[in-house]
């Protein structure tokens, strides 16, 4: 029997909405899976702060079974990092600091990547802690509530103090303040932060230069306040997650970035933090 023309199309028109059904059908199921997916990540990595909270050693801490590793407070530079050694494949990192020695920052942060540990972090990271833990492995989660922020590292030598000046990093930027030891000629621009560690910011920055990194904006206000007086004061600063991309590799995930200076202003006072943070929009 032959089909006649409208029939044919009906069951042509008829197939494609099938398969376009079937289509969305797909996609809406593999939605729901990595939905279900993130709300479960999102329970595990506060189940692990919880634990970090608790009663466990401080400043680090691993759990019975392997799976958290915490830290909870200063970076001394007599870190022992053996413990980090047994956390497991897959992990997870919990930090919370103020910041502290650099050096013994970047190995524990090694030992964390090398476990390919997710890193969590929560109330605040600062300094040290912002430039090393919080992009210390390949991903990482900032809970909300959470304040990251950056300033310029001092020195800790009193007989080899830091000085400060103004560069202009690229033809048509504004300037920017710069911080390193004091030299008595050559090119003062060309000094970079934590030379000791170009490897660890090479793997991990795709600028190693653009350290402590800043927005335009940030970069601004500290800079004139450096003119206006004439010294540096030491200043902390936020950095809006929509610079991550551009700057490290690790894939940083915000689950709320503060929207407000009023609201960093609030964060600051609850986490009592002495030092004035900047807001970036």
């Amino acid at each position: 029997m032959v089909m006649s023309r409208c029939a044919a199309v009906a069951v042509r028109r008829a197939a494609q909405g099938l398969f376009v059904f079937l289509i969305f059908l797909s996609a809406f199921g593999s939605g729901s899976g990595h939905a279900q997916e993130a709300v479960s990540d999102r329970d595990a990595y506060y189940r692990a702060v919880a634990y970090c909270r608790g009663d466990v050693p401080r400043p680090m801490a691993l759990s019975p079974d392997g799976q958290i590793l915490c830290f909870d407070g200063p970076v001394p530079s007599d870190l022992d990092t053996s413990p980090a050694k047994d956390l497991r494949e897959n992990g997870f990192f919990v930090a919370r600091s103020p910041g502290g020695d650099g050096g013994p920052a970047a190995r524990l942060s090694d030992i964390v990547r090398d476990h390919h540990a997710t890193v969590i972090i929560y109330d605040f990271c600062n300094s040290a802690c912002a430039m090393f833990f919080q992009i210390a492995s390949y991903q990482t989660y900032v809970l909300k509530g959470t304040l990251v922020t950056w300033h310029y590292p001092q020195s800790g030598d009193p007989d080899h103090p830091f000085c400060n000046f103004l560069i202009a990093p690229r033809d048509g930027e504004p300037k920017r303040l710069q911080l390193g030891p004091c030299q008595s000629g050559g090119e003062r621009g060309v000094y970079r932060y934590w030379t000791s560690l170009d490897r660890f910011l090479e793997e991990r920055l795709f600028d190693p230069s653009a350290v402590p990194p800043q927005s335009l904006y940030v970069r601004k206000i500290v800079a004139s306040r450096y003119a206006e007086r004439g010294f540096y004061s030491d200043i902390l600063w936020t950095l809006h997650p929509r610079y991550y991309p551009q700057l490290f590799k690790t894939k940083v995930v915000y689950e709320a970035y503060p929207q407000s200076q009023e609201e960093v202003d609030e964060l600051q006072a609850r986490l009592r933090l002495p030092v004035r943070v900047i807001h970036d929009p």
